[in-house]
């Protein structure tokens, strides 16, 4: 049970402190290119035994942290630049290590695992980057990578959710996914959490069909978060559902009722 984007700001990465606090979930990735960042990493040292902590590489949102990549870019135009190869691999490169190594010089140690800021490190010519550093860096730290592969679908063709989903694996998910297996890179058996933030208010019955979609070994994906006054932060209210869906016992009954444990995972 992974909560992402932690450190983006106070509000996400308190209400993730105190869901870990409460063993509600199993592990965060967090957004190192924030100014929020270095404090807050302060906050989940304590908790390090308890969860995975993983990098959560970023090249959307916010400013670089590498001089070589003098700005970061609009998602769409990322997609389609990545696809067509027309991305340059050394700033990319040169961003991710920067990332990397303000991870490890706030939090005292290396990742327990990669994944991408709306699934970036998965996009051609950037995933090829996140390997060979992942074969440079951390291979002996016994990391491993998310990969948003899911062959379980339970959605209409009609959900948003759905065409969601569909984006994420033609953006890359379903080839990730082989190199992970070829590079013989430690990854997760199976992928859930997507859905339409819009309809966030329903989210306690969109959980149970995100259990029934993964595998032992399995991430599921949430972003849970207290009330935020950032004007930026577009899926505050979202947010806020999901982490009162998480403090909630229902959660916990879900989670007994479909004899679910949440894990760290070893690979090592």
């Amino acid at each position: 049970m992974c909560a992402d984007d932690y450190g983006q700001n106070s509000a996400i990465s308190q209400a993730i402190v105190e869901l870990v606090k409460g063993k509600r979930l199993s592990a965060t990735s967090c957004l190192v290119t924030s100014p929020s960042w270095a404090d807050q990493a302060k906050w989940l040292t304590p908790l390090k035994s308890n969860i995975d902590v993983g990098l959560h590489f970023n090249l959307t949102e916010g400013k670089p942290l590498s001089s070589e990549l003098p700005e970061f870019f609009n998602l769409k135009e990322l997609i389609l630049n990545s696809n067509f190869k027309e991305v340059d691999p050394k700033p990319i490169a040169a961003e991710f290590n920067a990332q990397l190594d303000a991870f490890t010089n706030h939090f005292g140690q290396l990742p327990d695992f990669i994944d991408g800021h709306q699934h970036v490190h998965q996009f051609p010519v950037i995933r090829d980057v996140v390997i060979k550093a992942y074969e440079e860096r951390l291979r002996g730290n016994g990391s491993y990578v998310r990969c948003t592969f899911n062959k379980t679908q339970l959605y209409r063709v009609t959900d948003v959710a759905f065409l969601k989903q569909l984006a994420i694996q033609l953006c890359g998910g379903i080839k990730f996914k082989s190199l992970l297996e070829a590079k013989k890179i430690p990854h997760n058996t199976s992928f859930s959490g997507i859905y339409n933030f819009d309809n966030s208010f329903a989210y306690s019955q969109y959980f149970p069909r995100f259990l029934k979609q993964i595998e032992d070994g399995g991430i599921l994906m949430c972003h849970p978060g207290l009330m935020s006054g950032d004007e930026a932060e577009q899926i505050a209210s979202a947010r806020h559902n999901e982490y009162l869906y998480f403090n909630s016992k229902k959660y916990m009954q879900e989670i007994s009722k479909a004899d679910i444990q949440l894990v760290k995972f070893n690979f090592i």
